[in-house]
Order: C-alpha cells, then structure tokens, then sequence
C-alpha cells in the first residue's frame, strides 16, 4: 500500500476552511427556512388598549401562534396612535420566551398602530310628540311615533342593531313620521327585498278594527362597517398585498355584495377590476390568481389511499386554485378531470376499491406510497 502526506499547504488550508464554512452556511439557511415566521404590518386599527403581537403581525406556523396573545405595546392615557418598530416587538417576543431557533421575525421596520373610535352613542328623536294622561305605560323602549316604529322595522329587517344604521328620510316622509302612535295600532310592511339603500314600506294604522290611514314611505338605510378598502390605486388584474390594502369605517348601502372584513382573506389574490384609493372591496371584486393555463403541462397525482401515482397531462382550460378541469394525457389519448393545487400542478382522490384501472388515464409504473 501507497502512504500519501497530507496536503498541509496553506492553498489546501484556506480551501478546507471555505467548504466547511459553505457547509455550516447551507445548514444555518436550511433551519432558517423551515422556521415559523413572524410577519410585521404596516398599519393596523385595534379597539382595545393592549396591543398584541397577533393583531400586528400574521403568524406562520404554530410556534408563531403560540405568541398570539403577547402584548407588544399599549395605547394608554388616551393615545389614538402607538408606533411599533421591530426593536419592540422583538423585546417584547424576548420578554416572553420565544425560541429564536423556531421563529423568525420579518416584515416591516415599523408597524402604526392606530385605535378606533367607538361606535358612536344612539340619536335621541327630540322630535316627538309626547302626550299627557296616557293610560299605556311608557317605558325606556315605549315607541312614540311613527318614525321609531317605522326605523325599529327597518333595524329588524337588515338584521342589525338600530346604532349601525344612518336612515334618512325625505321631507314629505318626514312630516308624516312625526305622527303620534302610542295607543294605536299600527303594521309596517316591507314592500322590496332590498334591506340597505332604498327601503320601500307600506305603513297602515288602524281605528276601529279598520284601517284608517295607509302611508308609503321610503327610507335610505346604510350600515356602518368596518370594511376593507383600497389604500392606493389597483389595477385590474393586480394582487391584492397588505400594503395596498386598509381597513377604515365605512356607510355601505348595497346589500346586493359582500363586502372583506379582513384582508388576510384577500392577500395574494387578483383584483377583477379597477379601483380607486379608499373604494370598499366586495366579494365580486377578488378572484382567485390563474394556477393552470389553457395548453400547459401539468404535473397530475392520483390519490388512491396511501398510494399515490403521478403523471403529466395537458390542462384543456384555465384554472385557479380548487377548479376543477379538463387534462389530457397525451401518452394514452384519454381525459379526465382534476382539482387545481398549484401553479401547474393538479391532483386526483380516487376511491382505493376503483384500483388504479382508468383512474385518471394515470400510468401506475409512477406510483409510490404515502406515508401514513
């Protein structure tokens, strides 16, 4: 046998050193990808006067969503605004424990916290008419016009408390809502479907077990929201970040769309049209980014139990995330249908007493077993 020396030389020193400092790099980054994350707002509104690390941060993972409930600041004295800079909220993570091996912090350098105002108090009608040696009990709740009655109706039809609305009224309305209805009998009737905008009612007040006065009135309902809008101008077409996006109080008087609530549900998604800064976001305006397109190849897995088989197809239309259509696979001529799950990817869940005979014209020699 052959005895080399080892090459002790200063070139083969310094080179030794780089491959074990590119090893421990690899290493270090591959943790680190892995990590659950702590992603940092730019802005926020709260109710309360603690702030926590959940209300200004989206938390990946569950190491990350331990720390939800973590106070990182507090509006005190009756502050409106707080500014939060990463230094804080990393002091306070400190504060309570984190393990820096499984979380990492990201996001902005400085979250502005601002507190909402609270709902404000009920308007009191200093309109209505009062009338003396009544022998109905009056209480707190006694409804003395028609107005009352006619805004309690309304309330009760959109399904939310009469504090959330802003009704108004147009002056000949007006003047027949200042009657005095206590002792009377009285049906308000809805005559549309619609409970926010233009709410048509048909109002009969009845003497003598007939009715003795019939009144249409139509009334503006808005509903005040907390809604998601548009913090600057979006195109058609583009994503929805959380920097593009706010949430500030808003008077909604459709009731034909949904308006987002919060913009996590959006983040990530496209925009269906244009919009201007401060526009609430409906329902119809998100849709769901192209995953697969008409003609592209796409990486197909067949679910049968515990074994999965793979393929390629080519998808015969667009898709989004959770569409299902048409693939074909060109090595056997035939088509099926899969659910969209990624960018070019789909997947198939067959049931394992079908086998994998035609189960989605997918070539089983592909096949390998899912751990349980």
């Amino acid at each position: 046998m052959f005895d080399f020396e080892p090459d002790n030389s200063p070139a083969a020193t310094l080179r030794r050193m780089l491959m074990l400092l590119i090893a421990a790099l690899v290493v270090a980054f591959g943790i680190a990808a892995k990590a659950d994350s702590v992603r940092l707002y730019d802005q926020i509104g709260v109710e309360g006067a603690e702030v926590t690390l959940g209300q200004i941060a989206e938390l990946q993972g569950p190491a990350a969503r331990a720390l939800s409930a973590v106070v990182v600041g507090t509006l005190g004295d009756g502050r409106s605004e707080l500014e939060l800079s990463v230094n804080d909220v990393e002091d306070a993570m400190d504060k309570a424990g984190v393990n820096w091996g499984l979380v990492s912090l990201r996001g902005y350098s400085v979250c502005q916290v601002t507190r909402l105002a609270p709902p404000p108090d009920p308007i009191v009608d200093r309109g209505q008419t009062f009338a003396a040696n009544i022998q109905t009990p009056i209480g707190l709740e006694t409804t003395l016009t028609l107005r009352g009655l006619v805004e309690q109706r309304i309330a009760e039809l959109a399904g939310v408390p009469l504090s959330e609305l802003r009704l108004g009224f147009s002056q000949r309305d007006t003047r027949e809502l200042d009657l005095a209805i206590l002792g009377q009998s009285v049906e308000v009737e809805p005559t549309a479907l619609n409970r926010l905008g233009r709410v048509p009612v048909t109002v009969r007040l009845y003497e003598a077990g007939r009715v003795s006065k019939t009144l249409h009135i139509s009334a503006k309902a808005e509903r005040r929201m907390l809604t998601v809008v548009a913090a600057e101008p979006i195109g058609r077409g583009d994503l929805f970040t959380r920097s593009n996006l706010e949430v500030r109080e808003r008077y909604i008087d459709d009731d034909s769309d949904v308006p987002i609530t919060d913009p996590l549900q959006i983040v990530g998604q496209q925009s269906s049209s244009a919009m201007r800064p401060g526009e609430v976001v409906f329902v119809d305006r998100v849709k769901s980014p192209v995953m697969v397109k008409r003609g592209e190849l796409v990486t197909v897995r067949c679910v049968v139990g515990s074994l999965v088989v793979r393929t390629i197809g080519r998808a015969g239309e667009n898709g989004a995330i959770d569409d299902v259509i048409m693939i074909r696979n060109e090595a056997t001529g035939e088509s099926f249908h899969a659910t969209v799950a990624g960018r070019r990817e789909a997947v198939v869940f067959t049931h394992p007493t079908m086998g994998l005979q035609r189960s989605a014209a997918i070539d089983s020699r592909d096949a390998y077993e899912v751990a349980p």
